[in-house]
C-alpha cells in the first residue's frame, strides 16, 4: 500500500541528462497506482569520423556534433536503451523499430543540448541546494553508502559526474520553468467545457474513503518475527477501540507508510483495482465508522478505518474541478514547452555524421 515509485537515475548517467524534463500530463481521472504511497569532450571533423581507424572502437565514433560538441555512438546507444526501457519512443509502422529509437534518441540529445545552451545564455545556475537535495534523495534509495558507490562503479562514473548530471538536469528544468511561467491558468469556462465534452471520463465506480496503519514485514522475516509484528498491530487496534488513542494519532505514531503518516493514515477515495487484493477486499467489506480486523498483505499488516463509501455514479463538476484545472494547466504548459524546445532545436548548430540507415546496418539487434 505504499505509493512509491523508486526511480534509479543511473540509467541516464552515460548520456548526461539528454531527456527533456517533461511536464506531467495525466488525465484528470486516471486511476491511482497500486498504492500506499552526456558531455562530449572533444570535437572532431566529419572526415575523421567518416573513415574511422581500424582499431577504433565503435562506441567512440562521433554520430553528430551539437554546438560543436561531439556525441558518440556509445552515448546514442545509451539514449536508445533508456527510450526502449521507458517505452518513450513514438511508434512508426513505416520504419524499423531501431530506426525509430535512433531518431528519438538523437532528438532527445539535441533537445538536451539546446536546453543546456539556453541555460548558459540566460545565465541560469544549477541551484546547489537543490542539487544536494536530489543527490541525497537518490542516495537514500540505496541500503547503504557502499551500495550507492557500487551502483556508480557499475555505470563507470563518479559521484562528481553524477553531480554534474544533476546540475545539468536542474538547469534544463529551470529553462523550461522560465519558458512556461507566463502561461495563463485554465479558467472556469475551460474547465466546464472539458467536463461537458468528456462525460465518460467522469463516470465513477464504487469507491471507498479509508485510512490505514501499516507495520511493514520484511520478506525474509521469520514466522516468529511476523507474529511479533502482528501482536503489535493488534495491540494498537485494541487501544484505538478502547479509546486510549485516536486512529489518526496512532497512524502518526506507529504507521510505517511514510506517504500517509502526515495525514493520519488517510488514503482518500479509491476504487477497485487500485489496492492489493486483501486490502481492497477488507476496505470494501467494512462499514463506515468501523475498523477492519488486522489484514495481512504483501507489504505487512494493516488496520483499516472505513471513513465513507460512495456508490457508482458521476463525479460532479465541483468535485472534478481541481483535477481538471491541474490537467488543463499541465497540458497548456506542455504545448508551450514543446514549441519552445522545437524553436531552440531549430536554432541549434547540428552536424550529422551517421544516418539512421547506417546505424541500422551497424546495430540490427538493438532492443
Amino acid at each position: 500500500m505504499i505509493r512509491r515509485n523508486l526511480m534509479c537515475l543511473f540509467a541516464i548517467i552515460a548520456v548526461l541528462c539528454f531527456s527533456i524534463p517533461a511536464q506531467e500530463s495525466k488525465s484528470p481521472v486516471a486511476p491511482s497506482p497500486k498504492a500506499s504511497s552526456a558531455t562530449p569532450v572533444t570535437s572532431a571533423s566529419p572526415d575523421t569520423q567518416a573513415a574511422p581507424a581500424a582499431k577504433e572502437e565503435k562506441s567512440d565514433l562521433v554520430v553528430l556534433t551539437v554546438f560543436g560538441e561531439p556525441v558518440t555512438e556509445k552515448q546514442v546507444l545509451t539514449a536508445i536503451s533508456l527510450l526502449a526501457r521507458e517505452k518513450q519512443a513514438p511508434s512508426n509502422p513505416g520504419q524499423p523499430r531501431n530506426v525509430t529509437l535512433f531518431m528519438g534518441a538523437i532528438d532527445n540529445i539535441i533537445s538536451s543540448a539546446a536546453l543546456k545552451n539556453q541555460a548558459k545564455e540566460l545565465n541560469i545556475d544549477s541551484d546547489p541546494a537543490r542539487t544536494d537535495q536530489q543527490i541525497e534523495s537518490l542516495k537514500k534509495q540505496f541500503p547503504s553508502p557502499e551500495e550507492f558507490q557500487k551502483a556508480l562503479a557499475a555505470q563507470n562514473t563518479s559521484e562528481a559526474q553524477l553531480r554534474k548530471n544533476v546540475e545539468d538536469s536542474i538547469k534544463m528544468q529551470r529553462v523550461i520553468d522560465h519558458a512556461v511561467k507566463d502561461v495563463p491558468p485554465a479558467g472556469d469556462d475551460d474547465i466546464a467545457k472539458f467536463y461537458e465534452n468528456n462525460p465518460k471520463s467522469f463516470a465513477s465506480p464504487d469507491r471507498v474513503h479509508a485510512a490505514h496503519i501499516l507495520l511493514l514485514v520484511d520478506r525474509k522475516a521469520t514466522p516468529e518475527q511476523k507474529e511479533e509484528i502482528r501482536k503489535k498491530i493488534e495491540g494498537i487496534r485494541a487501544d484505538i477501540e478502547a479509546g486510549k488513542i485516536t486512529f489518526e494519532d496512532a497512524a502518526k505514531n506507529f504507521s510505517q507508510d511514510k506517504g500517509t503518516v502526515p495525514r493520519g493514515g488517510d488514503l482518500g477515495f479509491f476504487g477497485r483495482g487500485n489496492m492489493v487484493k486483501p486490502f481492497e477486499d477488507a476496505a470494501f467489506a467494512g462499514e463506515p465508522g468501523t475498523l477492519t480486523p488486522v489484514i495481512e498483505s504483501e507489504y505487512g499488516f494493516h488496520v483499516i478505518k472505513i471513513i465513507e463509501k460512495k456508490s457508482a455514479g458521476t463525479i460532479s463538476l465541483e468535485e472534478a474541478k481541481p483535477q481538471i484545472k491541474q490537467y488543463l494547466d499541465q497540458q497548456n504548459k506542455r504545448r508551450v514547452m514543446q514549441q519552445y524546445v522545437k524553436d531552440l532545436k531549430a536554432k541549434a548548430a547540428v552536424e550529422n555524421f551517421m544516418t539512421a540507415e547506417e546505424f541500422l546496418k551497424r546495430h540490427p539487434e538493438v532492443k
